[in-house]
């Protein structure tokens, strides 16, 4: 399916002895190496080629008859720092099985000195490279460190996987109508909780993918390639589950993520391209694919219309004794056999920052019934599973839970609640109250006793949707806390609300502690550069970070107004803060006082004015704390200053000028540029920042990307200042983040040459226009001398000319038709004639003749020229 959108690759513009391999250059001799290691990256140069993107930006990928044939083992990492760390834990697992030092350091293609440095550490105390996520060592329930020593495989892919594929693809979208759309999110670095994705204006970003669980029976063909799978990767629970994902045609995808447990996927329908870590694959109908931890993705191809399907297998990785422990199990051909025993490491970039998109494809509704039927389908008992669900809120999570060794807490845990509960109380107490149960029951309608049933059920989706949040990434990223979770059903809580101002650190803190605040939201806006602008250098938001770290105070921050989303009033109304506020409350409801922080001192002047009337209206009171500590009741019904109500025009008004290029910075003052203030600049101390620390900092793919975006921005502008007049000095800086900000200064030089180039030609073009017109004028005036009556005619049609080109000329100012006077007006003498007068007469000098001014009007005109010339 799809051959008809394909493509031959002519190989013109392609550089001699180069190849395109996986998206890489690599020379003939590196392709020849790596063709005995991992073939599935050769793509010849006369291969068919596919088009797709990817983070952003436009791909294209060549595949010959070699890789669609090709079936295999090879290993693939995202960085080289991931690598490096799962070289540390095999190193310790081969020493374990009694492998020499010798032995190891040729198998994971190190130094014997790499591995006497790692090989007789645990597991538990190998450290993370820089790169490598923190919830890729430890667990996601309880944040407790676990042995993923098991958790690193290769990448297997298995041509023909299953060839009974055909109308397979349709049976399967016709016959599953669950199918449902999930939200955008990404990952945690931490913990590996998910956030949300909104857009610029607070809209929950969506899936383009849609998903649904498998169910048996539905489908007699797809239970034999479920079976067929598990079967493959040594299931032998019959019951074990599987999850669809639909892509409907070319531009529905899924970027790039990672889970902590493996899974095998089928692909059906039309063929589509597979982003393993950096490495792109054509998957076709039938072909399986079995990874691990690898970041993976489905890129965007818009040359395709038909719609593909993947039938995902996940499960738990198997502890191995053999040398293979992280490879995946051999394909059952000779080419695969052979190649078992070769390893290659792709060459892959150290940073991982610049993945653009993490999305969570396996969101299914978290701790509904689908969930808990995932679980159960993989083997797991259903009491621990549906304990691990109102836990962790999320099947990803639930699995990570259930793996890391607590299966057996979850699980013994209701039951204990249980028993505790039957045993308090008495045998005769039970019944009497089941049979005055069932004489109330007696006596109601079925229509009431329905109702009833129905508001019992949504009080017990609440509470819920409220306990089973475990207070890591967003409240509101599960599809059952959205459905179930609104202002309105967390019962009236007290929040506090406070104003930054140019307060010095001491005295906030102080505040805070006064009034036993022990979570804080920052609500503060950002302007059109994700900025906080801020008095004090301690209220910037790393630091803010820092010190509320410090001190046991949890904080987050969420840019309530801010200018992409046109100000506080419409930004409250999107999904974004409504979510956020709902978090907020649940904070005070199970976190103890917390509070909101704005701007200004004066909770009037200030955007969270809008915040607490949004509050109040739904029945929580806000606390307004005062700069000397004390409180003031926020009421209902204040009205809203003009800044807030004009603001969204404001902001639309500011962006679209920004956008058209009318916005022009201030330039300095005289003093600025003062020979003190020079002299200032030079003696104040540079404030430091620590690149790297500022990227180590962010929690997740959003945020790296938002400080990468501001690291760039201050390395172009500390750049252009001179030596010792910047106020920042910039340190650790990656070599990345220098690199693009040297393109992008490129870009922007080309770009202000270009605009300087185009006002030097429509100056040229207008000083043309204006000679073009003096000319004119000047022949005017010459024939008017012989016949005025003609030079008046021809002045009239030769003066609108010169008004087009955009400049009037000094002719062209007094000159007017000129002809026989009309009828004398009232009272004039009838004798009397009206005098003729000559084109430019009032503005010739006195004594002057036509030809004569004429002249100097054409040498003044050469003077301004060669004048312009000078200056240019």
């Amino acid at each position: 399916m799809g051959k008809s959108n394909k493509r031959k690759a002519t190989g013109g513009g392609k550089r001699p002895g180069k190849k395109k391999a996986g998206g890489a250059d690599f020379s003939e001799d590196e392709l020849e190496e790596a063709s005995v290691a991992c073939p599935i990256l050769l793509q010849a140069i006369d291969g068919l080629l596919w088009d797709f993107f990817w983070f952003g930006e436009e791909c294209t990928a060549e595949f010959d008859d070699a890789h669609l044939a090709w079936s295999g083992t090879f290993e693939s990492n995202t960085s080289t720092a991931h690598g490096e760390y799962q070289d540390r834990l095999r190193a310790i697992h081969l020493r374990k099985q009694g492998w020499s030092k010798a032995d190891i350091a040729k198998d994971v293609g190190r130094s014997e000195r790499f591995v006497a440095r790692w090989w007789q550490l645990e597991p538990l105390a190998v450290p993370r490279p820089p790169g490598v996520h923190q919830y890729l060592a430890t667990t996601m329930a309880g944040g407790k460190q676990a042995d993923r020593t098991h958790m690193w495989r290769g990448v297997e892919v298995l041509r023909g996987f299953f060839t009974d594929t055909a109308g397979l693809y349709d049976e399967i979208v016709s016959g599953f109508t669950a199918w449902k759309q999930g939200a955008s999110e990404t990952k945690d670095f931490r913990t590996a909780s998910y956030f949300l994705r909104y857009d610029r204006e607070g809209k929950m970003k969506m899936m383009t993918m849609k998903s649904a669980s498998y169910q048996r029976s539905v489908v007699p063909r797809l239970d034999l390639l479920v079976q067929k799978i598990h079967q493959k990767v040594g299931i032998q629970d019959p019951d074990h589950g599987a999850a669809m994902y639909w892509f409907s045609d070319g531009d529905a995808s899924v970027g790039s993520h990672r889970h902590v447990f493996w899974s095998a996927r089928v692909a059906l329908g039309a063929e589509r391209i597979m982003m393993v870590d950096k490495v792109p694959i054509l998957m076709q109908e039938g072909d399986l694919i079995v990874i691990g931890p690898q970041r993976h993705g489905v890129p965007t191809m818009p040359e395709i219309s038909e719609g593909s399907l993947r039938i995902s297998v996940p499960f738990t990785p198997q502890k191995r004794d053999s040398k293979h422990v992280h490879q995946a199990p051999s394909a059952q051909t000779e080419d695969a056999e052979e190649e078992d025993d070769e390893r290659w490491y792709p060459v892959q970039e150290d940073a991982d920052w610049e993945d653009a998109e993490d999305a969570n494809p396996t969101d299914d509704g978290g701790g509904g019934l689908q969930g808990l039927q995932i679980l159960m389908d993989m083997g797991f008992d259903a009491d621990a599973s549906r304990s691990a669900l109102q836990l962790c809120g999320d099947v990803e999570q639930a699995i990570e839970a259930l793996t890391g060794g607590f299966a057996e807490l979850l699980g013994t845990s209701a039951e204990g609640d249980v028993d505790e509960a039957d045993a308090d109380m008495d045998a005769g107490d039970a019944v009497l109250a089941r049979k005055l149960q069932m004489e109330e029951l007696q006596r109601e309608s079925p229509d009431q006793l329905q109702q009833q049933f129905d508001e019992y059920q949504k009080l017990l989706d609440v509470d819920d949707a409220e306990k089973a949040w475990d207070g890591y990434g967003d409240l509101m990223h599960n599809s059952f806390r959205r459905a179930n979770l609104n202002l309105d059903m967390l019962g009236a809580q007290t929040i506090y609300s406070l104003g930054v101002a140019a307060q010095t650190e001491k005295q906030f803190f102080e505040l805070l502690s006064l009034h036993s605040v022990r979570v804080v939201y920052d609500f503060r806006p950002t302007d059109y550069r994700d900025e906080v602008r801020c008095q004090q250098p301690h209220f910037e938001i790393r630091a803010f970070k820092s010190n509320c770290r410090q001190r046991g105070i949890h904080y987050r921050h969420v840019a309530v107004g801010r200018e992409t989303a046109w100000g506080t009033l419409k930004h409250l109304q999107s999904d974004e803060v409504q979510h956020i506020l709902v978090e907020l409350v649940w904070r005070a409801k199970h976190h103890g006082r917390t509070a909101f922080l704005g701007q200004e001192e004066d909770w009037r002047a200030d955007g969270r004015l809008v915040v607490a009337e949004e509050l109040e209206k739904h029945g929580h009171a806000v606390q307004h704390v005062r700069s000397e500590g004390s409180l003031e009741r926020h009421t209902v019904g204040v009205e809203i200053p003009d800044f807030l109500l004009q603001e969204e025009s404001r902001l639309r008004k500011v962006h679209a000028q920004r956008k058209a290029g009318e916005l022009h910075r201030p330039e300095k003052s005289a003093v600025n540029r003062s020979l003190e203030s020079v002299a200032r600049s030079l003696a104040t101390e540079k404030t430091q920042v620590d690149v790297g620390a500022e990227l180590r900092d962010a929690e997740n793919q959003t945020d790296l990307v938002r400080a990468q975006k501001r690291m760039v921005r201050l390395q172009m502008s500390e750049s252009k200042k001179e030596a010792g007049l910047s106020k920042k000095e910039l340190v650790a800086v990656p070599t990345h983040i220098a690199r693009e900000a040297a393109s992008i200064r490129e870009k922007v030089e080309a770009k202000q040459k270009e605009k300087l180039q185009s006002k030097a030609v429509e100056s040229a073009q207008a000083s043309y226009a204006a000679s073009s017109s003096h000319e004119t004028a000047a022949e005017l005036a010459e024939a008017s001398r012989a016949a005025p009556a003609a030079a008046s005619a021809a002045a009239s049609a030769a003066y609108p000319k010169a008004e087009t080109a955009g400049r009037r000329s000094r002719w062209s100012q007094a000159a007017g038709p000129a002809g026989p006077a009309g009828p004398a007006g009232a009272g004039a003498d009838a004798d009397t004639t009206t005098e003729t007068k000559e084109p430019g007469s009032e503005l010739r000098p006195e004594g002057a003749s036509a030809r004569e001014t004429a002249e100097t009007a054409s040498r003044s005109r050469w003077d301004r020229r060669r004048e312009r010339r000078e200056e240019t």
